[in-house]
């Protein structure tokens, strides 16, 4: 452990790059592989580190949804409020489901089915990015997305801005910064 430290203050860049490793390999990264992309349709795959199997979508929409169902059941980052909506009966009582009929990802070991090497170098024909959420605050999520096509990162304060900065970049225009 000593060596493994003195050789990271000898070379800064690999200390920086094992940091970015270890930072990448959280358990909530997810893969976005774009593989059709219009502004009225777009499709393509996500992957997570605890699915044998992509989600395949066929909306930016129902990806965004099926990311935010992943993050309620590995509950990493933690939401800070209940989402409401206009359709859940109020006087309903959810029964806890049983543990067979959980996806494999949603069990309490959480055994992951794929390794992070395997999430992170799965390709979309048109793009791909990688999405870390680092909160679920405000009923929005904030983090980071890192366009690997073009090796670029930017943060996002909302999931509003992570679709516009995905918008931004399928469709070849600039982000215009605040």
């Amino acid at each position: 452990m000593k060596n493994h430290m003195e050789s990271l203050r000898k070379h800064p860049d690999a200390a920086a790059d094992a940091v970015d490793r270890r930072i990448l390999q959280c358990p909530n990264i997810v893969a976005l592989c774009i593989d059709f992309y219009t502004a009225e349709r777009q499709s393509g795959r996500l992957y997570h580190t605890y699915m044998r199997e992509p989600f395949r979508f066929q909306s930016l929409l129902a990806a965004l949804g099926q990311m935010d169902i992943f993050y309620d059941e590995i509950q990493v980052p933690f939401a800070s409020v209940k989402i409401r909506s206009f359709c859940r009966y109020r006087g309903a009582v959810q029964k806890e489901p049983n543990a067979l009929e959980l996806p494999e990802y949603r069990r309490k070991d959480r055994e992951t089915m794929g390794t992070f090497d395997d999430v992170v170098q799965q390709r979309g024909t048109d793009a791909t990015f990688l999405i870390r959420v680092y909160h679920r605050q405000h009923a929005s999520w904030q983090g980071e997305v890192t366009w690997v096509d073009e090796q670029k990162k930017e943060y996002f304060r909302s999931a509003l801005e992570l679709v516009r900065l995905i918008d931004g970049a399928l469709d070849g225009t600039k982000e215009i910064s605040e």
